[in-house]
């Protein structure tokens, strides 16, 4: 008489639970550590973002009295010191020249900064004017705020000098 050999219907039943849980394990495992590596991601794009609006605040002219080429500026405006240093909503922030023109400005990136790269990282930016504040003259504090996709806010600050 010859004996078949293979599985039976209950090893076969046990096979299957021991893979699925298995699985299941693994697929715990893995599923978090991919989140994470999104989130950093996206912390980085956050503070890439930062830096580049920082950077493009750099370039404007740090008062409304800065002499063309630089120089000392003997007292400094602010928005809040002067309407007319707030830009209107209609208008243009790429074109805005003095720091000053961003105080309180909320929008997109790519808005600001152009280019389709930060399209869904929102931007909120605060000048404010920081009179004898221990430096050599005033300064102006910025905070630059940037909001991913997924909402998370990171701030960015930085004093800037006219020395």
């Amino acid at each position: 008489m010859q004996t078949e050999r293979g599985f039976t219907l209950i090893e076969a039943v046990i096979g299957m639970v021991v893979l699925a849980i298995s699985l299941t394990l693994l697929s715990t495992l893995l599923y978090p550590l991919a989140e994470r590596s999104a989130d950093a991601f996206i912390r980085a794009q956050n503070a890439q973002v930062g830096k580049a609006v920082l950077a493009e605040l750099n370039g404007r002219h740090f008062d409304r009295t800065t002499p063309a080429g630089g120089g000392t500026v003997t007292s400094i405006t602010c928005c809040g010191d002067d309407g007319n240093l707030c830009p209107g909503a209609d208008s243009d922030p790429r074109e805005w020249q003095l720091l000053d023109n961003f105080h309180n400005y909320q929008g997109n990136a790519e808005e600001l900064l152009g280019g389709d790269h930060y399209d869904r990282f929102e931007v909120g930016i605060s000048v404010n004017c920081q009179r004898s504040a221990g430096w050599q003259g005033d300064a102006k504090s910025i905070t630059v705020t940037v909001t991913s996709p997924s909402g998370e806010a990171m701030k960015f600050s930085q004093m800037r000098g006219n020395f």
